[in-house]
């Protein structure tokens, strides 16, 4: 009995343990599942290797489609090999500008992958996106113009693709300061960026300020027109370290993302000022013939004190302002020698450089004033602006060879040197233009206001009757 009693207790041990080990097996299967609905993403970095996720909101729904497939297989041309980043693409794309790649179109979501055999074909991971409403499998078109979208693109990218750092890179159409409009035009430039030609719509730069503000963003890059403006940098100066985008026009090739990854990558650190530097590296050799171009690396932390200097500097110039005459020799240095940007179909927004207008308006401070007090004063605001400038722009590159790029908007332009009328509503302070940007609504001494005031630069140069 005591033989067979030892194997009934070997056998009862067997079955006990048998069934653990099932237990086991099966707990963690689950625990793997649970793991995130998206387990079908490649998500091979942990939370401690992953250095960098950027997120790429490619808004191609309109005339730069082609251009999209373009710069999307310049990313796939780079082998990235085993360096802890991630790119994930929200490409929406229109039905009409690329026949390419089965045509589709709408808003899929990819995480970049080499294509090692640098074929036509998108060659990505196609992502399943729950916060979107994105599946691998069935279309949708998203509303890119909708800063809905791209707040809950970043809130799904640091859910499931944690990093030390975040960068975002707005990809399209850009016009800067631009505010919400009471129509839309997809030829016309009254949109800020991100503007879906499917819903007539675009993402004005209040909206954006409110997609993006709270994410925990590294770095924010505009490829696009018009990103390193002085309106753009102030709305979302709380929200980033860096902003890096161009002053003015840039051509619809946009980056060179293969020539930017490629050095990224083989940076050690793959810091902050790494990528700054691969950035602006790019750039300047994809527009080192074409006149005007710039890019910019801004500081936003220093972006408050640079708007104080700005508007004491164009406060002083304001103040200056007492004759027709004097008016007059203002705006000619502005419309016809201050380094300016705009569009070459009109009308077309105005834009100038800061630090150029800065340094050509001190210089002929004399003939604007003859009073030494305000010429004094002119100059020591100048000053005061140019180290601010310095502070808030650590790196440019321009084809002119100047340096301190960002700027400023003044007017819309009816042709070359031909002001408007008038100014928008939404660029006028205390105006009836609702959800007008931040640096409308807390500008001192530049933009115009609903009441001409003799402070504002703009009110004088523009409205004021001496």
């Amino acid at each position: 009995m005591a033989v067979y009693g030892k194997i009934g207790l070997d056998y009862m041990l067997y079955k006990k343990l048998f069934f653990f080990f099932w237990l086991i097996i099966i707990s963690l299967i689950l625990s793997v599942c649970a793991l995130d609905k998206n387990i079908d993403i490649q998500n091979e970095f942990s939370v401690s290797e992953r250095k960098w996720t950027f997120i790429i909101y490619m808004a191609a729904d309109n005339d730069l489609e082609y251009a999209a497939i373009a710069n999307f297989k310049e990313l796939e041309a780079v082998n990235y090999g085993n360096t802890p980043i991630s790119i994930l693409v929200l490409l929406d794309r229109s039905p009409y500008y690329d026949m390419t790649n089965g045509n589709w179109s709408g808003t899929r979501l990819y995480e970049i992958k080499t294509d090692i055999y640098n074929t036509a074909l998108i060659n990505s991971t196609r992502l399943n996106c729950p916060e979107l409403g994105l599946t691998k499998d069935t279309d949708v078109n998203l509303n890119t113009a909708d800063p809905l979208v791209l707040s809950k693109l970043i809130d799904f990218s640091k859910r499931v693709y944690p990093a030390e750092n975040y960068a975002l890179i707005i990809w399209g159409h850009g016009t800067g300061w631009r505010s919400n409009a009471d129509s839309f035009n997809s030829k016309s430039p009254l949109k800020a960026i991100a503007f879906d030609d499917t819903h007539g719509q675009y993402m004005s730069l209040p909206a954006f300020g409110r997609a993006i503000e709270n994410k925990g963003l590294s770095v924010i890059g505009f490829d696009t027109c018009y990103g390193a403006v002085l309106e753009v940098a102030y709305q979302i100066r709380n929200n980033a370290e860096i902003l890096i985008g161009s002053e003015g026009a840039i051509l619809s090739s946009g980056w060179n993302y293969t020539s930017l990854f490629n050095d990224f990558i083989n940076k050690p650190e793959l810091s902050i000022i790494n990528l700054s530097a691969s950035i602006i590296k790019q750039f300047s050799e994809r527009y080192s013939s074409l006149s005007n171009a710039t890019i910019s690396q801004i500081r936003l932390s220093q972006i408050e004190n640079l708007f104080i200097k700005f508007n004491n500097f164009t406060g002083n110039i304001a103040n200056s302002i007492v004759t027709q005459t004097s008016r007059n020799i203002v705006l000619n240095e502005i419309l016809n020698n201050v380094e300016s940007h705009y569009f070459t179909s009109f009308p077309s927004d105005l834009y100038i450089d800061v630090f150029d207008f800065c340094q050509k308006i001190n210089a002929i401070r004399a003939n604007i004033t003859a009073n030494d007090n305000e010429k004094n004063a002119i100059n020591n605001a100048a000053v005061e602006l140019d180290n601010a400038l310095s502070a808030a722009i650590p790196s440019s590159w321009a084809q002119n060879g100047t340096t301190k790029k960002i700027g400023v908007h003044v007017i819309p332009l009816q042709g070359i040197n031909v002001p408007a009328s008038s100014h928008e509503l939404a660029y006028i302070k205390n105006s009836m233009a609702i959800d007008k940007s931040a640096f409308v609504t807390n500008s001192l001494h530049w933009v115009p206001n609903a009441v001409p005031q003799p402070n504002s630069l703009l009110d004088k140069l523009f409205y004021f009757i001496f």
